[in-house]
């Protein structure tokens, strides 16, 4: 790969961020995520109890973040940043996506990188690349003709997992381009255990197909606040961060 690199301002200084100058998804994940800070949600007073929850619960263990659909590793590297004392776990199915990721994650220790998709069950998924540049990759369930397979991990399996399973759950971040109908059509559970879900859904890229219909039949078993800003959705587990008090332990 023809690769370029900019650099970015971090807690440790300057560090170098790794894309591709050509790609539009690159530079488009580069914009949204380091210049637009799409995922920033400390204007929002649900955003700033999620901040004072890292901050408690890290006196006693690291938070975990899972970034569903990493990419190239822009929103791992910002999360590893805005939220010191965190952990990453980062899952992205396409090999050179993920190899880029690897390098742009490389200097941070807390993080786990796995080269696959996202779904509602281990095992194996379809992988397709529909021409929408290096971020538009999609994953599905296995089928007859499938020429691509890539290996799938669930949340729960993720969170079972001895290197995080002592970890506080804080931010689940799910961007994998209609992947979510998938996603939220089984065991659900895990949702209660995040205090933030950012998802962006994907019915406008995929007009007709019911992609987002499994999710709105799964937020209806917990109780979040509902917010929207740009592409993303943010979902704050009231249990979790409501009251007069961010809740410990």
């Amino acid at each position: 790969m023809n690769l370029s690199v900019m650099q970015l301002q971090t807690r440790g200084g300057q560090a170098p961020f790794y894309f591709r100058h050509d790609s539009v998804g690159d530079n488009g994940a580069i914009q949204q995520i380091f210049h637009n800070r799409d995922y920033d949600a400390s204007a929002w007073e649900q955003g700033r109890r999620l901040w004072e929850y890292h901050r408690q619960q890290i006196e006693a263990r690291p938070s975990l973040i899972v970034d569903a659909g990493a990419n190239i590793g822009a929103a791992s590297v910002y999360f590893l940043e805005a939220f010191d004392s965190a952990f990453v776990y980062a899952v992205e199915p396409e090999e050179n996506n993920f190899q880029i990721l690897e390098m742009n994650t490389r200097r941070y220790k807390n993080k786990i990188a796995f080269n696959g998709a996202i779904a509602s069950s281990d095992g194996e998924v379809g992988l397709e690349d529909p021409g929408l540049s290096d971020w538009g990759f999609r994953t599905s369930p296995m089928a007859r003709g499938t020429k691509k397979v890539v290996k799938s991990i669930s949340p729960a399996t993720i969170l079972s997992d001895p290197r995080v399973a002592g970890l506080t759950p804080l931010i689940f971040k799910i961007d994998i381009e209609g992947a979510e109908s998938d996603l939220f059509s089984r065991e659900t559970s895990w949702m209660g255990r995040f205090p933030l879900i950012i998802i962006e859904l994907h019915d406008w890229l995929l007009p007709f197909s019911g992609s987002s219909r499994s999710f709105f039949s799964a937020i209806v078993k917990h109780d979040f606040d509902f917010l929207h800003r740009g592409e993303n959705i943010f979902l704050f587990s009231r249990p979790i961060l409501g009251g007069n008090a961010v809740r410990t332990g």
